[in-house]
């Protein structure tokens, strides 16, 4: 008896045995999105830019220990500071192109107070911002003559952290520690300024003392400090006020070039800057410490201090999107060849998606994740393809939106938080396979000329169609809350709107949507514009038609409108 109840504990401890391995995967393994696969961060030799930051010192002095040597290690494919030019060709068209620039300027600018100069990329809010934070530079107009080799940098601290935008002004100085600091890999690369490599560069006439002054060894090209001083600055102040973030981030990438104006940096020199300036400023960002500050930062940004403050005025350089959009992606790359592996996917590095937690607040910190994913510079441009994607980073574009939908993406706005809760912008072109969801009480305008194809759904606020595709190619569904056009919008396949939805047109001579496949309607109707009515004017064209809709708004007195089997018209009378 003792051995068949041996026998069948035995074969019953077996059978679990034999299941355990089969569960247990089962009840432990978490389900991984094919969108969170490509997004997941890539482990860098140093490990994360954001959890290592502060490991960039003096006494770290490798890639694996340093994270600022390891993000631009790339340079070392074709410089060594002991065997000189490993990729001749490369070299020689990156100071050529150093070159070009310095021989077609038409103006120079000496730039020596780094953070004041950024102040411009606030445009109307400038002059607030200098009141507010008492902000100086002694450097206030283009010198007459030539300066001496012994001229300082700015003597007058940028601004004050103790002014009523201290805040903002600490935001800024928190990237300033020593783990800010270009020192190690410059001094690492040891890779000579341009003017130094070719008479063919013309440094800027006004500091030709200084640079004729500088050390033989100790001053060198790679990367740029001031190009990483001015994306942590403008970043920051975009991270503070988003409402001019890609001005701001369009002015840091001007100082980059205003190095290679001058004569004292490379292009690549300056890609470097941006590569490490961005890093550092996610990096701080990402810290627990600062978040405290973070916040106070955004909120003085948004007070009468600067947003509503009297100060405020129309003056703006950097007023020109479609300006702003071709100087910041020309100066990603510089015009510098893309013949390295073009067919790398996107990479985000860990902690990016902090850079656009203001601009997309109403996004997750993965949803954010992807729009930097597919926002990203191509790759297989030198130096830009770094382990953890530092260097594709297109944050311009970005602050458009996603640039691909991978799947159905809920974009829920609350118009009571107010700013880009209540209203936003996709500019972007957006593809892939994927449907968009409009939830939320706030407002979101489509300007792509968009092919994604897994359609929208619109439940609750409003999404406006600002282009004639920005309906995508997929079917269009408003459950709850409004669409709007202004533009003669095409659907490329059906549409339908149910008694809780509502379709809001303003009628112009163009307005006529178009539905390819069939139109089931209920609900509301609204129009707008009610001066330009004209009678027997087309609102609607569709394949078919199912349904009318429930309510006619905002027709004068008089006026009514008619189905037809593939059309609806206004009609007077």
């Amino acid at each position: 008896m003792m051995m068949r109840k041996k026998q069948r504990f035995g074969a019953a401890l077996a059978t679990v045995l034999v299941l355990l391995p089969m569960m247990t995967p089962v009840a432990q393994a978490k389900t991984i999105s094919p969108v969170d696969q490509l997004i997941a961060p890539h482990e860098a030799s140093y490990g994360f830019y954001v959890d290592n930051y502060k490991a960039n010192t003096k006494q770290n002095t490798t890639p694996s220990t340093n994270p600022a040597y390891g993000l631009l290690n790339n340079f070392s494919k074709y410089w060594s500071p002991v065997k000189g030019q490993l990729d001749p060709a490369f070299l020689n068209q990156n100071t050529a192109i150093a070159a070009k620039i310095t021989q077609n300027r038409t103006s120079a600018e000496v730039t020596r107070s780094l953070s004041y100069s950024l102040i411009s990329g606030l445009g109307p809010y400038a002059k607030a911002f200098i009141k507010n934070a008492n902000a100086q530079t002694d450097y206030t107009t283009v010198p007459t003559e030539p300066q001496p080799a012994t001229t300082p940098y700015s003597k007058v601290k940028w601004a004050d952290p103790n002014s009523k935008l201290g805040d903002m002004v600490k935001l800024v100085e928190l990237t300033r520690g020593s783990y800010g600091s270009t020192g190690v890999p410059k001094n690492t690369f040891k890779y000579k300024r341009p003017y130094k490599l070719s008479k063919d560069v013309l440094p800027n006439p006004y500091l030709v003392n200084v640079m004729a002054a500088s050390p033989k060894d100790g001053d060198f090209d790679f990367p740029s400090g001031h190009t990483t001083a001015g994306f942590e600055t403008g970043e920051m102040l975009a991270y503070a006020f988003p409402e001019r973030f890609q001005e701001l981030v369009t002015r840091s990438s001007e100082m980059g070039y205003d190095r290679i104006l001058a004569g004292r940096h490379s292009p690549l020199a300056v890609m470097g800057g941006r590569m490490f300036g961005t890093a550092v400023t996610a990096s701080v960002l990402n810290d627990p410490a600062n978040r405290d500050i973070m916040k106070k930062a955004y909120q003085e940004a948004h007070s009468n201090l600067l947003q509503s403050s009297p100060l405020v005025n129309a003056q703006d350089d950097y007023s020109n999107y479609q300006e702003n959009q071709k100087n910041y992606r020309y100066r990603m790359t510089y015009g510098l060849p893309q013949d390295g592996d073009s067919n790398q996917a996107m990479r985000v590095p860990k902690g990016a998606e902090v850079l656009l937690e203001t601009r997309l607040p109403y996004l997750s910190a993965n949803q954010r994740r992807a729009v930097l994913a597919t926002t990203g510079l191509p790759s297989g441009y030198h130096l830009l393809d770094d382990a953890e994607g530092w260097g594709r980073l297109d944050l311009f574009s970005a602050a458009n939106g996603y640039g691909q939908l991978w799947d159905t993406t809920k974009v829920n706005m609350d118009a009571t938080k107010g700013s880009f809760n209540a209203h936003d912008t996709w500019r972007n072109n957006i593809g892939g396979t994927g449907q968009l969801v409009k939830q939320g009480s706030g407002d979101l305008t489509l300007n792509g000329n968009n092919t994604f194809k897994g359609g929208i759904q619109v439940t609750n606020g409003q999404l406006d169609l600002n282009a004639t595709n920005a309906a995508g190619q997929g079917n269009v569904a408003v459950k709850g809350g409004t669409l709007t056009t202004n533009t003669a919008a095409k659907l490329q396949k059906g549409y339908q709107q149910s008694k809780r939805g509502t379709l809001a047109l303003t009628v112009t001579k163009a307005t006529a949507m178009k539905i390819r496949g069939q139109a089931k309607l209920a609900g509301t109707l609204t129009i707008t514009n009610a001066k330009s009515l004209k009678s027997h004017q087309v609102l609607l064209k569709f394949g078919s038609v199912k349904g009318k809709f429930a309510h006619v708004k905002g027709l004068p007195q008089g006026w009514h409108v008619k189905y037809h089997a593939h059309s609806l018209e206004l009609v007077r009378g």
